[in-house]
């Protein structure tokens, strides 16, 4: 069974996005293109070499909230 190293530097701009979809959620607010935003932001880490593809398939399990 491979671990993923779970401790990894995440790029702000996605930081940022992330915290405010996790805000609205909290407060009950359905951000859908605002999770769709933070996907693509994913993807483009991932392109640019800022994350694998297993650290940006971590961030997305483990925040998104629908």
């Amino acid at each position: 069974m491979e671990q993923i190293n779970k401790e990894f530097d995440v790029p702000y701009y996605i930081f940022e996005e992330v915290i405010e979809y996790v805000e609205l959620t909290a407060k009950g607010y359905s951000k859908c293109m605002k999770w769709e935003n933070i996907r693509a932001l994913l993807k483009l880490a991932v392109v640019n070499n800022r994350l694998t593809e297993e650290q940006a398939e971590f961030l997305e399990k483990q925040f998104y909230r629908d």
